[in-house]
C-alpha cells in the first residue's frame, strides 16, 4: 500500500510543481509517508489545502493538531494559537522572510491567502534557532512555488453562497511559469471576495439588538495578490532568486451580537479599507568544496493600514516598514557531523496618527517607533548511525529600541473641560526611554529510528519573545499606561513525539508537550497623573501540557479514513493568583473519508470538533467570564476529475447549519454551499 501512496505523492509532485526550496528553513524529508524533521513540524501541502478547502491561511488550523482556531472579535482578526502560543510569539514567515506586522507581532492570517504556497510548515515548541529571533512559540513558514516544466500553469474559480443570495462569494486565480536550463520565472495573482457571512438559521437574535439574522451586518472581506519570481540556476547547485509580492486587503468587522449588554465594545463598527502590504526579497543558495555552503537573504517589506470608526468619526492610518538581511552557512565537518551557523537583522519602523471628524482634537501627530533586531545562532546535527541523530542550538537576541514616541495624556482629569480627556491641551507628544534586551536560546533534540519505519524524538527548548512596540508602548485607548522596560518572556519547551508505518496501510503520529512560561507579560493597576490605570509588568507565569495524536489508514486502494486530536490542559497565573485560560479549548479533534467512488469521481467528508472553551469580555466595571459551547461541524465534498488536469468540485461547509461561535457574541457563518473549478497544464 505505500508504494501506492508513494506513487501518488509523485503524480502529485508532478501536477503541483516544486517546492520552492530557498524558502525552507526546517530540515524536512518525507520518508514512506513520515514527515521527519529536525523538530516538531506539521507539514500541510497543496493537495491538502485544496482537499480541506483551504483559502486562507487561517483556515489551516481546522484540521491541524495542536493549533487552535483565534478569532479576535472585536478587531475581525482571524489568527491561530499553536500549543496554547498566539501568533506574536509563533510569528509568520515566507520563503523564510519574516512578515509579521512590526507594531504588535501580529498579521492577520485571514488576509493571506493560500492560492501561490506550495505548502505550509509549522514548527512547535522547537523551532529551528536559523528562523531568528522571537520564535517563542514556534514558527510559521509559507513557501511559495517554483515551476518544473518548460511551460506550466494553472487557473482556478470558485463561487460560494448561503441561503441569503447577498452572501455571496467569488475567487479566481492564476500562476503561470516556466523552468528552463539556466533561469525560471514564475507570475501569479488571486483575488477572492466574501460579500457577506452566512448565519446560520439557529441563530437568536441576544439583547444586544445588534444583529437580525440571515446576511451578518458589516462582514464584507477583499483580498487580492499579485506576486512574480525569477531564478538563476547556473549549475545543478547553486540558485539566486528575487521575488515581488503586493497584496490589498478591505474588511469589516461585524458588531458584537451577544447576551452581555454591559460588553465595552458592543457598539464598536470598525472597518479597515485598507490593509495593504507590498515585499520585496532575495534568497540565494551557493555551494563550495567539501559540501560548505552559504545561503543568503535580504527583503524590504511595507504594510499600509487604515482603520475607521463609524461610530466615533475618527480615522486611524499606519505605516510599518521592515528591511533586513540573514546570512546562514554551514557544511559537514566531518563525515557524521554538520554545523550551521546564521545571523539575521530586522529593523522595523511603524509610523501612525489619528484623525478625528468632530470634536476639538482634529489631525493628531504622527508618532514613530523604531527596533532594530539581531541574532546569532549555531545549529549542530550528529548522526549516530542512519537510525540516531543529535540536534542543538543556540541562539543569542538582541533587540535594540531605537525610538519610541507617541501621543499621551501627561494630566488626568474627567470627561470635558480644562481637564478633560477630551481636551487637547491634555497631551502631548512624548518620548519614551528606549534601550535593548537581550535573549539566550538553546534546545536540544534526539531523533531515533528502531527499523526504518519509525521515528522517536525527544527534544527541550528554552525560547524567548522580545516584547512588542504595542506591548511596550500602547495606551489600549486610555486604560492602560505605558512600560518601554518590558522584559523578554521565557518559555520552556518538553516534548517526547513518535510516528510509525503499521505495515502498509496504517500510518501513526503521537506527541505529548509540556511548556512552562515565566515572566509572561500580564497588568497591574498603577496610578499616574492623578488617574488609575493597568501597566503591562512582567508578572504572570503559564503552563500548556497535553498530546496530540494523528491516523491514516488505508482501507483499500480507493479508500482512507483518517485524523487527529489533541488534548491541552493549560492553567495561567495572574498576579500570583489562578487565572481562566480563554479562547483555548481542551479537546479539538479533526475526522475524515475521502473516498473514491469511481476512477473520476470521489467524496470527501470531515468533521471538526472542538470543546467547550472560556471568553474574557471588558465591561466598563471590568470584565465578564464566559463559556463558550463545544460544536461539532460537518463538511462535505465532491470531486469529478475527466482528466488529472482539470478539476471540479461541488460541497457544502457547515452541513447541518449549527450555530456556533469561537469567541462569545461574534457567530461563526452557517450552511455555505460552494463549487470550484481547476486546469493546470
Amino acid at each position: 500500500m505505500r508504494k501506492i501512496g508513494l506513487i501518488a505523492c509523485c503524480a502529485a509532485a508532478a501536477l503541483y510543481g516544486e517546492v520552492f526550496t530557498l524558502g525552507k528553513v526546517e530540515v524536512t524529508q518525507n520518508v514512506g509517508g513520515l514527515q521527519k524533521s529536525d523538530a516538531n513540524v506539521a507539514v500541510i501541502n497543496e493537495e491538502q489545502m485544496q482537499k480541506d478547502n483551504i483559502k486562507r491561511l487561517s483556515q489551516v488550523a481546522y484540521s491541524t493538531p495542536g493549533v487552535y482556531v483565534d478569532k479576535k472579535g472585536p478587531r475581525a482578526e482571524q489568527n491561530f494559537y499553536v500549543r496554547g502560543f498566539d501568533a506574536r510569539r509563533t510569528p509568520l514567515f515566507i520563503d523564510g522572510i519574516p512578515v509579521y506586522v512590526p507594531y504588535d507581532g501580529n498579521a492577520d492570517f485571514g488576509r493571506f491567502t493560500t492560492f501561490d504556497l506550495s505548502r505550509i510548515d509549522i514548527s512547535k515548541g522547537s523551532s529551528s534557532v536559523l528562523y531568528g529571533p522571537n520564535t517563542m512559540g514556534g514558527a510559521i513558514n509559507l513557501i511559495t512555488k517554483k515551476p518544473s516544466k518548460e511551460l506550466e500553469g494553472s487557473l482556478g474559480y470558485g463561487f460560494e453562497t448561503g441561503k441569503n443570495a447577498k452572501t455571496y462569494g467569488n475567487n479566481v486565480d492564476f500562476s503561470i511559469g516556466t523552468k528552463q536550463e539556466l533561469f525560471y520565472a514564475q507570475a501569479g495573482g488571486s483575488y477572492i471576495e466574501d460579500a457577506g457571512q452566512q448565519m446560520s438559521r439557529k441563530f437568536n437574535q441576544k439583547v444586544t439588538g445588534n444583529e437580525g439574522g440571515g446576511r451578518r451586518d458589516n462582514s464584507v472581506q477583499r483580498d487580492k495578490k499579485f506576486n512574480i519570481k525569477f531564478g538563476f540556476t547556473p549549475n545543478e547547485t547553486d540558485e539566486y532568486a528575487v521575488a515581488y509580492v503586493n497584496q490589498k486587503g478591505e474588511k469589516e468587522q461585524p458588531m458584537y451580537t451577544g447576551r452581555y449588554a454591559a460588553f465595552s465594545q458592543k457598539d464598536r463598527l470598525w472597518e479597515w479599507p485598507q490593509w495593504d502590504r507590498q515585499s520585496i526579497y532575495f534568497l540565494s543558495h551557493t555551494e563550495f568544496a567539501n559540501s560548505l555552503y552559504i545561503n543568503t537573504k535580504a527583503f524590504a517589506d511595507e504594510f499600509k493600514n487604515e482603520m475607521y470608526d463609524i461610530n466615533a468619526l475618527e480615522d486611524s492610518k499606519y505605516k510599518d516598514t521592515a528591511y533586513g538581511f540573514s546570512l546562514e552557512t554551514g557544511g559537514n565537518i566531518g563525515d557524521k557531523d554538520t554545523l550551521k551557523f546564521a545571523t539575521n537583522y530586522k529593523r522595523d519602523k511603524h509610523s501612525g496618527y489619528r484623525v478625528h471628524y468632530t470634536g476639538r482634537f482634529g489631525t493628531e501627530p504622527t508618532v514613530t517607533f523604531v527596533d532594530k533586531t539581531y541574532s546569532f545562532a549555531l545549529e549542530n546535527t550528529y548522526k549516530f548511525s542512519d537510525f540516531t541523530r543529535l540536534i542543538l542550538g543556540v541562539s543569542y537576541d538582541v533587540r535594540d529600541a531605537v525610538k519610541a514616541e507617541d501621543y499621551i495624556q501627561f494630566r488626568g482629569g474627567g470627561g470635558g473641560g480644562g481637564g478633560g480627556r477630551n481636551n487637547p491641551a491634555n497631551y502631548k507628544l512624548t518620548s519614551f526611554d528606549v534601550g535593548k534586551k537581550h535573549a539566550f536560546n538553546y534546545q536540544a533534540a534526539i531523533k531515533h529510528s528502531f527499523d526504518g519505519e519509525d521515528e522517536l524524538s525527544l527534544s527541550f527548548a528554552k525560547k524567548t519573545y522580545f516584547a512588542s512596540m504595542k506591548d511596550r508602548y500602547s495606551e489600549k485607548f486610555g486604560r492602560f499606561f505605558a512600560n518601554p522596560y518590558l522584559k523578554p518572556e521565557i518559555a520552556n519547551h518538553y516534548e517526547v513525539g513518535y510516528q510509525r508505518n503499521f505495515g502498509e496501510a496504517l500510518r501513526l503520529e503521537t506527541a505529548v508537550f509540556y511548556s512552562r512560561v515565566k515572566d509572561a507579560i500580564g497588568s497591574t493597576s498603577v496610578t499616574k497623573f492623578g488617574q488609575t490605570r493597568d501597566m503591562a509588568v512582567n508578572v504572570d507565569r503559564a503552563y500548556y501540557k497535553g498530546f496530540e495524536i494523528g491516523a491514516s489508514y488505508f482501507a483499500t486502494r480507493d479508500l482512507e479514513l483518517g485524523g487527529n486530536y489533541t488534548y491541552m490542559s493549560a492553567k495561567y497565573k495572574e498576579n500570583g493568583k489562578d487565572a481562566l485560560v480563554y479562547d483555548l479549548p481542551k479537546h479539538k479533534g479533526f475526522l475524515y473519508v475521502d473516498y473514491k467512488i469511481l476512477p473520476k469521481f470521489s467524496v470527501y467528508a470531515s468533521q471538526e470538533l472542538s470543546s467547550s472553551l472560556w471568553s474574557r469580555l471588558p465591561t466598563r466595571a471590568g470584565h465578564v467570564d464566559h463559556k463558550t459551547a463545544g460544536f461539532g461541524v460537518t463538511n462535505l465534498k465532491f470531486t469529478y476529475k475527466p482528466t488529472e488536469a482539470l478539476s471540479f468540485e461541488a460541497g457544502v461547509s457547515n452541513l447541518f447549519d449549527k450555530n456556533y461561535e469561537y469567541r462569545e457574541g461574534f457567530p461563526e457563518e452557517g450552511r455555505v454551499f460552494y463549487s470550484n473549478v481547476r486546469y493546470k497544464f
